[in-house]
């Protein structure tokens, strides 16, 4: 009985204690960032002479492809990096984070195994132009 008594009372001062401390942070929007981003899992990169062509899933069903100009790897202090390349360890992880700022296009970064012995890497014909190997920013993706 004595073990009951003092369950209870613990118990009761416990959720005292939890209903006057608010643990979660209070949330202040002047402190929020407008940068937004999606991550696209990839099925393929074909390397091209000057651009990249990236084929990705879709949503729902289907691919899309996408292409990346290998200039956008380039930077300078008045034209910022707009691509970026991550290691993963295998081709399975493999995706593309398009992020935005202020709901325009910022940088893509591409997450996968940067050996090109890996099957997620492909050739695209270097003599061809890729269409759109000279862009300045990244299209819409239908997903």
């Amino acid at each position: 009985m004595k073990k009951l008594l003092i369950i209870i009372a613990l118990s009761s001062l416990f959720s005292v204690f939890a209903q006057t401390k608010n643990l979660s942070p209070q949330r202040d929007e002047s402190k929020w960032s407008d940068m937004t981003y999606v991550n696209v899992p990839i099925l393929k990169v074909l390397e091209g002479k000057e651009a990249y062509v990236v084929i990705y899933q879709k949503t729902q069903t289907g691919v899309g492809d996408v292409v990346i100009p290998k200039n956008w790897i380039d930077s300078s202090p008045e034209n910022p990096r707009k691509l970026k390349f991550r290691n993963s360890k295998n081709s399975a992880t493999s995706f593309m984070t398009i992020v935005k700022k202020g709901g325009e296009f910022h940088r893509v970064i591409l997450t996968l195994p940067m050996s090109k012995q890996n099957s997620i890497w492909g050739l695209a014909d270097y003599h061809k132009d890729i269409e759109g190997s000279d862009k300045q920013t990244l299209e819409e993706l239908d997903l």
